[in-house]
């Protein structure tokens, strides 16, 4: 879980207050093809704006994060690659 700070999130909120995030992960077997896991990292990300029309949830899927190293368990090397073509290098 991440600690991050948050202000002006209720009204009449002026100072930051730290709060805890807990991350949405997507697992996989590690034995998944390497296509099969960049295929389905590649349709979360390209096809976000008719994810968030289904779930306003998921305008928070972003790569940024992705690099900053929270996940708990290691990167699956189809999703490495996705995050490589992007830009990311991955910690």
């Amino acid at each position: 879980m991440l600690k991050e700070p948050f202000t002006k999130t209720y009204p009449g909120q002026s100072v930051e207050i730290p709060i805890t995030v807990v991350w949405n992960l997507l697992v996989c077997n590690e034995n998944m093809k390497e296509s099969v896991a960049y295929d389905i990292v590649k349709t979360l990300f390209d096809h976000k704006p008719e994810l968030i029309a289904s779930h306003r949830e998921a305008g928070n899927i972003s790569l940024e994060p992705q690099a900053a190293g929270g996940s708990p368990i290691p990167f699956h090397p189809g999703a490495i690659r996705y995050f490589s073509e992007k830009g990311l290098k991955i910690k």
